[in-house]
Order: structure tokens, then C-alpha cells, then sequence
């Protein structure tokens, strides 16, 4: 379902926005996050993942909320039961953004009576999104659509759709910072990437995209190049969450 709010006086000088997606690919067994906003390093916020959760927390941000709904989600808990919980122990809900999708499949989406215009939110069967202070709804509508219709794997797919809600209007104040979270039982270069102050955050978070990728397809040569014969191992870096 779907759901919009609108706020007929905002209130002045700074207010936090952004737009996300948070989704999964059940056959690969991954969760990923792609978000973008007109804050500095968003990626240090908004988006979190396990190997059972994929998490967005936005508007005004609380960075527990994200922390907190993964880990009971590792711990078995479903991410709408997790959520619901964490907001309803929190005075502050009304300001928040949370939303996110669980191993089962089960969606949460929550915007607070007082995020800023425009602000929504979508649950889909593999994927959420909401966005506040956008430019219009379509943006969250677009980036559906989006991932719907891509092919390939999940990091692809989430980069496109964030691509497709900046192409929609994305953030009314402008562009400054995007970021791409992928949990997968085999991590890679792009699946932890951020872009914390740029004119075009979404291009230069593309940019990283694909010589992440290159890189990944590059890196057994030149290291054989460097070394010779080496254990295959060491080049399974891990990634940090």
C-alpha cells in the first residue's frame, strides 16, 4: 500500500530530507539500502543491513532506530514487529521515517504526522520506499517502478531505482549526499559505497558503482601480475557493515 502526507505550513531554516529504498533478493539472499538526501553523509545514517534485514531510518533521523531493527531482526523478530516497537517507545515518532523488509518478506513503511512535505511512503513484496521534502510523489513512485522492471542483481537494481527517483525530482532543497548498503553472502567492492558532499551525488555514486565493479573483475590479474602464485583467499576482503 501507499500512503502520502502533506504539511501545509513547514517550518523554516533547516529541515532534513531524503528518499530511499530498501529491498531484497530472496534467491540471492542478499538486503540492500540505496539512499540519497540533501544532508551531508547520509550513508553514516539512513541505511542499514544484516544478513535478515534491510532498514531505512529518515526524516529526523534516529540512528538507533536502523541499528536496533536489525539486530532484533538477526535475533529472530520480524521487522514490523521491531519497528512498531521502536517508535512506539520513542515521544518523538511523529518527526521519523522508518521502513524496511525482513528474510520472511514482511514490509514495514511509517511517516510521522509531522515529516515535511511532500512525504510518503510504499511497501511492495520485495522492497519499500518513502522519501519526505521531495519535490513530489512521484518520486517514491518511480523508484518502485524502477526496481520492479531492472534486471540483474540486487546492487544493480537499487542504484538504478535511486537514479530513477533523482530523475523524478528527488530532494526539493537540492543534492549533496547518496549511498549504497548491501549485505550478501558474497560481499563485493560496491556494496558499501558513499557520497558525502557533492553537486551530483547520485552521478558520482554511480561512478563509484561501476569502478567497483571494475575493479572487482580487474583484481585477479593484477594481483597475479604483482605476485605471481597467491592463495585465491586473500583477495576475499569481507566487508564492513
Amino acid at each position: 500500500m501507499g500512503k502520502g502526507n502533506k504539511k501545509e505550513d513547514e517550518p523554516g531554516g533547516f529541515v532534513p530530507g531524503t528518499f530511499s529504498i530498501a529491498a531484497r533478493d530472496p534467491d540471492a539472499d542478499e538486503f540492500g539500502v540505496a539512499v540519497s538526501t540533501a544532508l551531508v553523509g547520509v550513508g553514516a545514517l539512513c541505511p542499514f543491513v544484516s544478513e535478515n534485514a534491510a532498514v531505512a531510518t529518515q526524516s529526523f533521523v534516529k540512528v538507533s532506530h536502523g541499528a536496533n531493527a536489525v539486530d532484533l531482526a538477526d535475533r529472530g523478530v520480524s521487522v514490523p514487529t521491531a519497528c512498531d516497537a521502536l517508535l512506539e517507545d520513542d515521544e518523538h515518532a511523529s518527526y521519523r521515517q522508518l521502513h524496511g523488509i525482513d528474510g520472511d518478506g514482511r514490509t514495514f513503511a511509517f511517516s510521522g504526522d509531522d515529516c515535511v512535505d511532500w512525504n510518503g511512503h510504499l511497501e511492495r513484496d520485495d522492497h519499500t520506499v518513502a522519501g519526505n521534502m521531495l519535490s513530489n510523489g512521484d518520486v517514491i513512485e518511480d523508484i518502485s517502478e524502477t526496481f520492479r522492471e531492472t534486471e540483474g542483481e540486487l546492487a544493480e537494481r537499487l542504484m538504478t531505482a535511486l537514479e530513477a527517483g533523482q530523475g523524478a525530482g528527488g530532494d526539493k532543497r537540492g543534492k549533496i549526499s547518496a549511498a549504497l548498503l548491501v549485505h550478501s553472502p558474497d560481499p563485493k567492492l560496491y556494496h558499501n559505497l558513499r557520497i558525502d558532499n557533492s553537486e551530483d551525488p547520485v552521478d558520482d555514486l554511480r561512478e563509484a558503482f561501476e569502478l567497483g565493479k571494475q575493479t572487482e573483475t580487474d583484481l585477479p590479474a593484477s594481483t597475479d601480475e604483482m605476485l605471481g602464485e597467491y592463495p585465491d583467499e586473500i583477495l576475499d576482503f569481507g566487508l564492513k557493515y
